[in-house]
C-alpha cells in the first residue's frame, strides 16, 4: 500500500521525511525530491526547471517504488492524485501551512516567481478536500509524529489480519 503524502514546496515534505523514516521502520519512506540530483545528472539538466523532463522522472519514482512493493510506502512530494491516477496509493494526506509560514520558509532561499508558483500550488492542493496535517509553527519531529500516527491508523485499518 503506498500513502500519498501532498504537498507544496515548504510545507514540510522534505524535512520531516528523515524523521518519519525513523518513526516507520518497516515502511519505505520516499520523498519525491531524492533522486533529482542524480536523475538530473543523467538527464544533463535540472529536472524541476525542465518540464520535459517530468514524465520520465516520475517513470523513475515509479519503478523504484515498484521495486518496495512488498514494503507499506509513504510517498511525500508535490504530485497530485490525478497526476498519479493509476497508482496504488490507498490513502492521501496533504501536509499544509499557513502562506505567511509558506514565505517564511522559502522567502530567503527562493526566487519570487519560484514562491509565487509555491503559494499557487498550496491554494490548489487545498481545493482538493484531503485530510489536511498543518505544520505551520510546528517542529519537523511533532509533524513526523502526526503524520506517523496517521499513517498506522489508515495502515491497520486497511490490513485485514490487524484484530486491533
Amino acid at each position: 500500500m503506498i500513502t500519498g503524502v501532498l504537498g507544496a514546496p515548504g510545507s514540510g515534505n522534505s524535512t520531516i521525511a528523515p524523521a518519519l523514516a525513523g518513526l516507520l521502520p518497516g515502511h519505505a519512506v520516499l520523498d519525491w525530491d531524492a533522486f533529482m540530483r542524480p536523475a538530473a545528472a543523467l538527464a544533463g539538466r535540472q529536472i524541476p526547471d525542465n518540464p520535459e523532463t517530468w514524465p520520465a522522472y516520475r517513470e523513475l519514482m515509479h519503478a523504484v517504488i515498484g521495486v518496495m512493493a512488498h514494503l507499506p510506502v509513504v510517498l511525500l512530494g508535490a504530485c497530485t492524485p490525478d497526476e498519479l491516477k493509476g497508482w496504488p496509493i490507498g490513502t492521501w494526506v496533504l501536509l499544509d501551512c499557513s502562506e505567511q509560514e509558506q514565505r517564511r520558509r522559502l522567502g530567503r532561499h527562493t526566487d519570487p516567481q519560484r514562491l509565487a508558483d509555491a503559494i499557487h500550488d498550496g491554494r490548489e492542493y487545498r481545493q482538493l478536500s484531503l485530510p489536511v496535517l498543518d505544520t505551520t509553527g510546528r517542529t519537523p519531529m511533532a509533524v513526523a509524529a502526526e503524520m506517523a500516527r496517521f499513517i498506522q491508523s489508515h495502515y491497520q485499518s486497511d490490513d485485514p489480519a490487524h484484530t486491533g
